[in-house]
């Protein structure tokens, strides 16, 4: 939403004159509020996207290793389990 629509959705809800009418404490009280509910959208958010990206960290490294392990299968003609288990000491040892 930007500027211009949230000055009208003001307008219609009218918000303008309830905010008018607000004593100088509690339209203080209301931007501490306001910057303290930012504060911690933003914690949340950062949170949100570390997590995200670990994700994806993770689902990358077990794509790695199931193609990886596939390759193993097939190269040594053993089960896919146990090839599982070399790709990912195969995988860990280059890292």
């Amino acid at each position: 939403m930007n500027r211009r629509e949230r000055k009208h959705m003001e307008k219609e809800l009218g918000l303008n004159k309830f905010y008018k009418k607000m004593t100088r404490e509690q339209r203080f009280q209301k931007m501490v509020e306001n910057i303290e509910n930012g504060k911690r959208m933003e914690a949340d958010m950062k949170t949100q996207r570390e997590t995200s990206i670990q994700e994806q960290m993770d689902q990358k490294r077990s794509d790695v290793i199931a193609n990886l392990a596939e390759e193993i299968a097939r190269r040594k003609k053993i089960p896919l389990i146990d090839a599982m288990l070399e790709a990912q000491e195969e995988y860990e040892s280059k890292d």
